[in-house]
């Protein structure tokens, strides 16, 4: 909890919710953690919305009591909507138990949430997960810009999926050694999307060598990108003949 005012006004509302047993409304409002002590009793509710209320709801981040018992929960549903709450980042035991958890779906959700970007061995983790949809959904997670060492892996893993959401994020803008690797990826799409990603702007190297990709598509997103209009970098042309899209 922050050292803000206490709102007296928001206390009477929660106050009346609990008054009133509204414990799903209770559960969900965002001043809640005004009163953290009232969350053990709504992560034991018999109630299923109430837990998953609950699990998505940022004031979790002032229980790290609550956080431990939902990442404990039996319904995988409300683990997952756990996974999501970018609250998580206050409590890293709670990150570090619902990484290894057996439901890949848990992982997947985690591997999306802003809140890693306080825990990278988490991330590194999850840049070797056997599942690939772990490691596709973290390539797109801009919390990935603090671990230069996840960028380098995910630019080159085993899957194109993995490495075309890893040239769409901003994150790797200050990582010149995946932006050349995936400059020259065999897979054309992975090089468009890189075209498309304002990151290039600090590489015009990268820049000249896109300018001259074989695939079409790809120089042409490169002319779409505004953020190669101001790049300090001569001013380009394709320097081969373009061919065709080739199809997917």
């Amino acid at each position: 909890m922050t050292n803000a005012p206490i709102d007296p006004l928001a206390i009477i509302e929660l106050t009346n919710l609990k008054a009133a047993g509204k414990c799903e409304e209770l559960a969900k409002h965002p001043a809640l953690g005004l009163k953290p002590e009232w969350m053990g009793d709504l992560v034991k509710n018999d109630n299923f919305y109430v837990r998953s209320a609950l699990a998505s709801n940022k004031a979790l981040s002032a229980s790290p009591e609550a956080a431990r018992a939902l990442a404990s929960s039996e319904h995988w549903l409300i683990r997952r909507t756990l996974a999501q709450n970018p609250a998580l980042a206050n409590h890293p035991e709670v990150i570090e138990q619902l990484s290894t958890d057996g439901e890949p779906v848990i992982r997947e959700a985690l591997a999306l949430n802003p809140g890693l970007s306080s825990h990278p061995n988490t991330i590194r983790n999850f840049s070797a997960d056997k599942n690939y949809h772990v490691r596709w959904l973290l390539a797109s997670n801009p919390a990935i810009a603090i671990d230069p060492e996840t960028i380098k892996t995910l630019s080159k893993d085993r899957s194109e999926s993995v490495r075309r959401a890893l040239a769409e994020n901003p994150a790797i803008t200050n990582y010149p050694e995946a932006i050349q690797a995936l400059a020259t990826d065999e897979d054309w799409v992975v090089r468009r999307y890189l075209a498309e990603n304002p990151a290039i702007a600090s590489s015009p190297e990268v820049i000249q060598t896109l300018s001259g990709d074989s695939v079409r598509a790809v120089s042409e997103a490169l002319a779409r990108n505004p953020a190669t209009h101001t790049a300090s970098t001569n001013s380009w042309q394709p320097t081969q003949p373009a061919m065709q899209v080739p199809t997917i």
